[in-house]
């Protein structure tokens, strides 16, 4: 819980940030930029804060935890019978498996990230400081899933967290103001506020980060109330609050794809009364893109993503690590109107989902690989997003847990009516089916709407 409550306020400190301090940035700026600060990698401080990580989380689970203990009495025998054994499956709940682990694979990333190594030099540290805590940083045997969670999910999460962390900081800043900015950087990144205090940086003057911003950013939050229902909107079993955040970082139409992570998009939702505090978490990061073709009305891109996705409340469990391509168009039409799609397909590395039935794994979810189709289309009239559309087929074939294949969608449609300066009312509908079919049980068919009436803000 404290994990969530902490992602959390990274989000609010964020938005903040982006409210209290709009900066229209375009490449004419962007290239203007002098005195940036370039730090230089340091191998042997990343491999000691990975290893640091792993010995800070051991000790807590060894010596503080509730219900610990035991199983984190580690040595040389527990050591010889872990790489003897291999990976196997765990059976922790859903969100530690797929939203605990991402995050603290976030921190391996950015023990590399944070001493001076770029996306792709940082995520072999995290697939090194996942498979050291698995193998020698507990008794139990090492968990196949969690190496997966953590490693591709975490090098995502790593990347955004660093991204949002060097937009809070200000090297230019003074009293006050850079107080809260250190303050909020060590929340959102914890390691690489470690580093700017052991090596002055969080109080000395000097020049920012080339990368602190980028050429276009914007941000939006959702509050409202929320109703489900069991096959039909109208059997509901509660109205709830919930509060949605969405990062849009960057845009590939105006050049921001020269490197992994450029644009990236983050939807993060707030439950109050649900099953989960934090009911979403989804970040499409693109990996790299091209342009396809560009015209006075159409422009084609070609887009390698980093997917990550997290949805658990009361009714709907899903997680998965994917990788895959596709394609993102923009056509103006004129008068202020633009038009957005985005086509991808992508491969479920480990996709995690709702079972309905107990298997001998001992969770309430079924573990496989697996594949996703998206499309979605966006109509905006200067500037604003007034209507949006998208649907996600999942498919996951169960290697661990129950034997069956899991066919889900969702499909869902928002509209939002301007009213004044930044503010916005909306509704969503949304419609989660899932398939799933099963080899020792009866197969199982089920229907989710959701009805969300909101008033948004535009923070940036």
């Amino acid at each position: 819980m404290k994990i969530l409550l902490v992602t959390c306020l990274l989000s609010l400190s964020v938005s903040a940030v982006s409210a209290s301090e709009p900066i229209d940035w375009d490449q004419n700026t962007a290239s203007a930029l002098e005195d940036t600060f370039i730090m230089e990698k340091n191998f042997v401080r990343a491999a000691v804060e990975v290893v640091g990580l792993n010995l800070l989380v051991w000790s807590y689970d060894r010596y503080i935890r509730p219900g610990g203990g035991a199983g984190f009495r580690i040595g040389f025998r527990s050591w010889e019978e872990n790489l003897i054994n291999g990976f196997e499956w765990d059976d922790n709940n859903f969100n530690t498996n797929q939203f605990a682990h991402p995050y603290h694979g976030s921190l391996y990333f950015n023990a590399a990230r944070s001493n001076g190594y770029s996306f792709w030099e940082s995520v072999p540290f995290v697939f090194a400081g996942s498979y050291g805590w698995e193998f020698f940083g507990e008794t139990h045997h090492p968990s196949m899933n969690d190496w997966i969670a953590t490693s591709v999910g975490g090098a995502g999460v790593g990347e955004i967290l660093h991204r949002f962390s060097e937009m809070i900081l200000d090297n230019r800043a003074r009293g006050s103001e850079r107080t809260w900015r250190e303050v909020g950087g060590f929340v959102v990144n914890p390691v690489n506020g470690l580093n700017r205090l052991i090596d002055g940086d969080a109080s000395r003057y000097h020049p920012n980060s080339a990368e602190r911003f980028p050429l276009n950013y914007r941000s939006q939050m959702d509050v409202g109330v929320r109703q489900t229902g069991q096959d039909k909107l109208w059997d509901s079993d509660s109205t709830r609050v919930f509060v949605h955040f969405n990062f849009d970082y960057g845009d590939p139409f105006f050049g921001d794809m020269n490197s992994p992570y450029d644009h990236f998009d983050l939807d993060l939702q707030l439950n109050f009364g649900d099953k989960s505090f934090i009911g979403e978490i989804e970040t499409n990061g693109l990996l790299a893109g091209t342009f396809l073709s560009e015209t006075d009305n159409a422009t084609h891109i070609l887009a390698a993503w980093h997917h990550f996705d997290f949805i658990s409340n009361n009714q709907f469990e899903f997680g998965a690590q994917s990788l895959g391509g596709g394609m993102l168009s923009r056509f103006e039409t004129g008068g202020g109107l633009e038009f957005r799609t985005s086509l991808d397909l992508s491969g479920i590395i480990l996709g995690a989902t709702s079972s309905d039935y107990q298997s001998l794994s001992g969770r309430d979810y079924d573990y496989g690989p697996g594949f996703t189709a998206a499309f979605s289309a966006e109509f905006i009239k200067n500037g604003h997003q007034f209507l949006t559309v998208s649907h996600e087929q999942h498919y996951i074939h169960t290697v661990n847990g129950n034997r069956s294949d899991h066919n889900i969608s969702i499909s869902t449609a928002r509209a939002t009516v301007p009213l004044h300066n930044n503010w916005s009312v909306g509704a969503e509908y949304q419609l989660m089916l899932a398939e799933r079919l099963y080899k020792d049980f009866p197969d199982v068919s089920s229907r989710r709407p959701e009805m969300r009436i909101f008033a948004t803000s535009l923070l940036r």
